[in-house]
């Protein structure tokens, strides 16, 4: 399997269905831990936080493709404006994800990125010319009402801002996976990553340079690099390639490891308690999703017969 992985991502070979499933599963896992890792900063703010974590990004990714100039060398002219926009994209989600858990619970934050592929189904149909069949549409109105059980909880109580921000995520999450699959399996998934870390260093350190300064404790510099060195820098190239050989559909069902394992962890420690409408709200976002998974799969099945 690593083997495997290894050679996918410099483009010797691509990943099968069991291994690229397997991969984008990983993927979501690492990703659960980001909401434990903000969450146990002593001092630190969220664009401070951002700030080191876009920057251990770009660097741990930079060192990996110095580390294969020779052997397997990243190709960085593959560049293009929608490597570009991917890039920017991934930054964006990076941005809302961490303003959101810093102004609500991490479980109302997760439970409304589960509404990605209804987004993604929607963008699709808009610049893909991909059909919506009728499952997806019904799965959308359920997903959708949701989605306003957690919005109108979240603003009861007082957290507008934060479910603002975390209700941005699965827009731009259904903008960058109908990206992916307009772009292929041509780009090394490196490279959106490495622009992500890039743009976020930049945007989060211009806001704390003007605020509160980057002035840091080694613990919360440690917690910002395990964030973006190793969540974002192993996980996001993990998911990018996993992503070309798994259904987009599918791949939605596997990503429910980091939208239901996040807030588990906070919910362990330090004890972030989810309120009840935003359980329901997302047990009804989450069966949405599992039912559009499995219909979506046999009406393929049926398809193919």
């Amino acid at each position: 399997m690593v083997t495997a992985v290894m050679r996918a991502l410099v483009g010797e070979a691509e990943l099968n269905y069991r291994q690229g499933a397997g991969v984008v599963l990983v993927a979501g896992v690492m990703f659960s831990f980001t909401a434990l890792l903000f969450r146990a900063l002593d001092d630190a703010n969220d664009w401070q936080f951002l700030t080191i974590r876009g920057g251990s990004t770009a660097l741990v990714l930079l060192l990996v493709a110095y580390i294969r100039r020779n052997k397997r060398p990243v190709h960085f002219d593959q560049i293009d404006g929608k490597v570009v926009l991917a890039g920017l994209l991934i930054a964006a989600m990076s941005i809302l994800f961490i303003l959101a858990l810093a102004r609500t619970t991490a479980a109302l934050t997760t439970f409304l990125l589960a509404a990605a592929p209804f987004f993604g189904a929607l963008f699709g149909r808009l610049f893909l010319k991909e059909a919506v069949s009728m499952i997806t549409v019904a799965a959308m109105l359920a997903a959708m009402s949701g989605v306003a059980v957690m919005v109108g909880f979240g603003i009861e109580a007082g957290q507008t801002t934060g479910v603002l921000f975390a209700a941005l995520i699965p827009v731009v999450l259904g903008l960058y996976n109908v990206l992916l699959r307009s772009k292929g399996s041509s780009v090394d998934p490196i490279l959106p990553a490495i622009i992500a870390g890039t743009a976020l260093v930049v945007v989060a350190a211009g806001v704390s340079l003007t605020t509160v300064g980057l002035a840091l404790s080694a613990k919360d510099m440690l917690l910002g690099f395990a964030a973006g060195g190793v969540v974002l820098g192993v996980g996001l190239p993990l998911f990018n390639l996993g992503h070309r050989s798994v259904p987009t559909a599918q791949v939605s069902l596997l990503n429910l490891s980091e939208i239901v394992l996040a807030p588990l962890w906070v919910w362990i420690w330090p004890g972030e308690v989810p309120s009840v409408g935003t359980l329901i709200g997302g047990a009804i976002v989450l069966a949405a999703v599992v039912f559009l998974v499995v219909a979506s799969d046999r009406a393929i099945r049926l398809a193919a017969r």
